[in-house]
């Protein structure tokens, strides 16, 4: 049974010897067989519709926020229809940033389904977000 989702989480690994857009293009390169040059020039477009020039930084020159739309671009990069986010306090220094994750994802224009998951303890920092909450 295959599964039909990508999941972003604490345990997301990303590659500390690779940079960001080896990290992300990776996907590509092993999954789909796309060569590297293509993998990467994808990834590159992809930062740059968010603004953020950390394609050649490595996982220790990058911000949690940073690193999490590299979580998030490797997750668009796969077929899978649906993203799960789980628990992003747990993924990004400052949950306050809920905002820039939901305009991170309207900048990229994505095609697939998101669902955040996180505790109810959380609740009050979704307030006036976009997102809805499901209990």
């Amino acid at each position: 049974m295959q599964k039909d989702y990508s999941l972003i989480s604490a345990k997301t690994p990303l590659i500390s010897n690779l940079n960001m857009i080896e990290n992300i293009a990776l996907i590509k390169e092993v999954h789909e067989s796309l060569a590297t040059k293509l993998a990467q020039k994808e990834a590159s477009e992809y930062l740059e519709k968010i603004d953020i020039s950390i394609g050649l930084n490595r996982l220790n020159q990058c911000t949690s926020f940073e690193i999490f739309c590299v979580y998030l671009i490797r997750a668009l990069m796969t077929k899978e229809t649906n993203v799960i986010i789980v628990t992003p306090f747990h993924l990004i220094d400052n949950l306050k940033k809920i905002n820039e994750i939901l305009m991170v994802i309207e900048k990229l224009e994505i095609n697939k389904n998101i669902f955040i998951l996180d505790t109810l303890s959380n609740e009050t920092h979704y307030k006036g977000c976009l997102c809805n909450i499901v209990k």
